[in-house]
């Protein structure tokens, strides 16, 4: 992606106020069109079974941003705008992605805005399909981005990357929801990760807490680890979740593991994942649960736990053109209800022991 002389931009930029010092500024648009064709089915119980499935387009990750920096003693001085954009059906929420403002240099880089969480991060460690879609594992492997969930986009947020030192660096980022001082209700988020990178290896660990979540005054807890190492012949990732929320009844916990591999075949790459949830278990009753996003429920119990299995296929058309096919199962054991991680089955019908399923062929494009 070739960066645009900010003095050669289009006029409407101008009220962003993106064009000052223009001289040593500049301005980059940038995008992606993710955009497949899905055919979905679910099954697993009498309400799954007579609902069948349905067929859909979907836009994926896709987006459009506005990125503008420039130089001054020693320092890059940053904005990013990103919207998501709904190629399927059209329009979307303007900044409603990545969206912030900066300053870097050689103690590292400091943010403010709304970004996605260093545990959030992590996920790029075994994350191996293109975009995300219904083959992503954010629901089963951290509850999603909303609610209760741990793949989150934090609002109001204060983030800061370390310099890489020896192949070590950290982040940190800590948000706010609510900016009433007195409020018993503040909502708080604070996240954290080291990275580890030598050659081919890279290792990564986590940690995220949210406060006033789900229960005033109690904590909610993620912890997160993951490798990856590139062998040249495959690519392989691993990754192991742990989830601990507090309720007035007691604590409910939740483990996530998963394997991942990548074989480059010619232009293209065959890519596997296999994902396992264990059961709810903790000090809290039977039965108590939390929300997650999109539907998504814990339940304390026996029967609690799921696998997610995807198989797929990519194949570079060109640089920054990739087409795709992918095969996704979510397998709920009778008491769980885990969706597809994004562009969720919503219906009523994928309720406990149902199985999503789909089938996906598209394509990507990066602008």
């Amino acid at each position: 992606m070739n960066p645009i002389p900010a003095r050669r931009c289009l006029p409407w930029l101008l009220p962003l106020g993106l064009l000052a010092g223009a001289a040593q500024a500049q301005v980059t648009l940038y995008g992606r069109a993710n955009i497949d064709f899905e055919k979905i089915s679910l099954g697993g119980t009498p309400a799954a079974d007579v609902f069948g499935g349905n067929q859909r387009a979907s836009s994926n990750s896709s987006r459009f941003g506005i990125r503008y920096a420039k130089e001054h003693q020693g320092l890059t001085w940053f904005v990013q705008l990103e919207s998501g954009v709904s190629w399927d059906a059209g329009g979307d929420t303007l900044a409603g992605r990545d969206t912030f403002a900066g300053v870097e240099g050689g103690l590292g880089k400091l943010r403010i805005g709304k970004m996605d969480t260093p545990f959030k991060d992590l996920g790029g460690l075994t994350d191996r399909f293109k975009g995300t879609g219904i083959q992503d594992d954010g629901s089963i492997a951290v509850l999603g981005g909303s609610n209760n969930g741990f793949g989150r986009r934090q609002n109001n947020s204060l983030r800061y990357d370390s310099p890489r030192f020896n192949g070590l660096r950290g982040a940190l980022q800590y948000g706010l929801d609510n900016e009433d001082r007195r409020s018993g209700e503040q909502r708080k988020l604070l996240s954290l990760s080291a990275q580890y990178e030598a050659g081919k290896f890279k290792a990564a660990l986590a940690h995220e807490q949210h406060r006033n979540f789900n229960v005033i005054g109690h904590d909610d807890r993620g912890w997160r680890i993951g490798l990856n190492h590139d062998f040249g012949v495959v690519n392989v990732g691993a990754g192991f979740n742990r989830l601990e929320f507090k309720l007035p009844t007691g604590r409910l916990k939740r483990h996530y593991a998963t394997v991942t591999a990548g074989l480059p075949v010619g232009n293209g790459v065959i890519n596997l994942r296999y994902g396992r949830a264990a059961d709810v278990s903790g000090t809290a009753p039977a039965s108590a649960s939390i929300a997650g996003a999109d539907g998504t429920t814990l339940v304390v119990g026996r029967h609690t736990g799921a696998t997610q299995f995807t198989v797929g296929y990519e194949h570079t058309v060109f640089k920054g053109a990739q087409v795709y096919a992918y095969w996704t199962q979510v397998r709920n054991q009778a008491n769980a209800n885990y969706r597809f991680g994004v562009n969720p089955l919503t219906v009523a019908a994928a309720d406990r022991g149902a199985d999503p399923s789909g089938v996906v062929v598209g394509l990507c494009i990066d602008f």
